[in-house]
């Protein structure tokens, strides 16, 4: 009976043990993505696709993959002020340096989310162990109802692209929906994790298989590409 009762305490603790999550400033994320779609081919494209992010000292990296087969990657150097993206896109693999110009107009770009119509709610979602509040906003451009769960237990310290984020919607998300028209894309945290890769995951050398190419070359390119197929 001594034992018994042991062993129903012990899973009484477990049960309402619910540890409050460490305030993360460097760590590793992972998002999954579906979509759900009256069109097949939104559908098709939300089929293993994912996000990662990871926060290590000066260094970020973002890799992408859609539809399984198709990958970008995105590294920065927040203290040299560059990076590189990565594409590997239907089996073509290109790469682009990213100088302190086009940093600098990715984060001009940001500044304007605070404009967006959003409302603050007192709903909130546990995701990853975090709970996260709930914010409406809609993307005016585009008509998109926009719904985020953010919270302010994650800030990276040397990322200027999330210091502003955090700014700009007061919390970190670590879940977005978008709804248009029949679309609805679902981005949700499904790991946080404090451990981070080694520095070399964060390297700015181009593996020997990409090929170099510049922003404005790419988007001609890929305008031939659609131009072509139509």
């Amino acid at each position: 009976m001594r034992l018994l009762t042991t062993i129903l305490l012990l899973s009484l603790l477990c049960l309402n043990f619910n540890p409050t999550p460490v305030p993360l400033s460097e760590g590793y994320i992972s998002y999954s993505v579906s979509v759900e779609s009256d069109q097949a081919i939104a559908s098709l494209l939300g089929m293993g696709s994912s996000l990662e992010l990871a926060f290590k000292g000066n260094f970020t990296k973002a890799v992408a993959k859609v539809a399984s087969t198709n990958t970008v990657t995105v590294i920065a150097d927040h203290q040299k002020k560059a990076g590189i993206s990565l594409m590997d896109i239907m089996g073509e693999k290109t790469a682009v340096k990213l100088t302190q110009e086009k940093m600098d107009e990715a984060k001009a770009n940001m500044n304007n989310i605070s404009d967006k119509p959003m409302r603050y709610t007192e709903e909130t979602k546990d995701i990853a162990g975090y709970t996260c509040k709930r914010v409406l906003m809609k993307h005016k451009e585009s008509g998109a109802n926009v719904v985020l769960y953010i919270t302010d237990q994650i800030k990276p310290q040397n990322d200027p692209f999330a210091k502003l984020l955090i700014s700009e919607i007061k919390g970190f998300p670590l879940g977005i929906v978008i709804k248009k028209d029949e679309t609805t894309i679902r981005i949700m945290a499904d790991k946080v994790s404090s451990k981070t890769p080694n520095e070399s995951a964060f390297s700015l050398s181009i593996p020997s298989d990409y090929k170099l190419t510049t922003m404005d070359d790419l988007k001609k390119s890929t305008e031939n590409k659609i131009e072509k197929n139509r």
